[in-house]
């Protein structure tokens, strides 16, 4: 390869100038510099360029590939053994959220069509930790939950429990608690390993209720009243707290308000 510029030899390359000058100070290439400026940059050169940005690819640092120029092949096997296994990792934890955000379009889509209204659907088994409210009780091991609920967003969800003793007696407001909780399908997937004194909503056949609320720490029986009713109407009268989960939270008619599905098992 012929004596050239720096900047000639990224060119040929098809990188930009400052990666050479990059490798050049790490020691990866060594292009002897002439009195003319120009450097004598040879086809080891660029093989060994080529050969460190196929590693980077594979997130392997400038530093790792140039001590695997000094390691046997059973070393470099065992770093690409070990990083196959945290790319399935990553890939899996992709695969999960990227359903995760189908599911959150699913829910923006009920929160438009049954705003005010109701929807039939089957719950699944999930997992509930109530951290914010008058009768919320915590132990040390759920607030370690909560902290697992918290890093696992958005796998997991806001989760809101409306107390029966307080609709019963209609105060005002109701009882009301919010926390964390997450499917038990999701919890599955990513293996969580919660505590046994997490509140556990066993699935089944629901009719759920959306509505809007600017502070659901203030809703009263009348704001649940329409579920009430539907869940009456269908034979089955509520007789355990009402849960659900605040979807989503935005602006209507220039107030900032929660969208809130809550619900009553069949």
């Amino acid at each position: 390869m012929k004596d050239m510029k720096v900047n000639e030899f990224a060119r040929q390359l098809g990188i930009v100038s400052s990666k050479v000058r990059y490798y050049d100070r790490m020691g990866l290439i060594q292009g002897e510099r002439q009195d003319n400026n120009y450097r004598n940059f040879t086809a080891q050169d660029a093989l060994k360029i080529y050969h460190a940005q196929m590693l980077r690819s594979f997130d392997m640092s400038i530093q790792e590939s140039l001590n695997a120029e000094n390691e046997e092949l059973e070393e470099i096997d065992r770093w690409v053994g070990t990083h196959e296994l945290e790319l399935e990792k990553q890939i899996h934890q992709q695969e999960i959220k990227l359903q995760r955000l189908k599911e959150m379009q699913e829910y923006f889509k009920m929160v438009t069509q049954y705003r005010n209204g109701f929807s039939l659907y089957y719950r699944d088994n999930s997992y509930n930790v109530w951290n914010f409210g008058a009768s919320a009780k915590l132990t040390p091991a759920l607030l370690e939950a909560i902290e697992l609920l918290a890093e696992n967003m958005p796998f997991s969800y806001v989760s809101i429990k409306i107390g029966i003793e307080s609709l019963i007696q209609d105060q005002k407001p109701l009882d009301v608690c919010i926390g964390l909780g997450i499917l038990e399908r999701n919890k599955n997937k990513l293996g969580l390993d919660l505590p046994a004194e997490m509140a556990v909503l066993p699935g089944g056949e629901t009719v759920q209720y959306m509505l809007e609320a600017a502070d659901p720490f203030q809703l009263t029986r009348q704001d649940l009243l329409p579920l009430i009713t539907e869940c009456e109407r269908r034979g089955k009268r509520i007789q355990e707290d009402i849960v659900g989960r605040i979807y989503i939270s935005y602006m209507r008619a220039g107030r900032f308000v929660h969208g809130i599905g809550v619900s009553g098992v069949l």
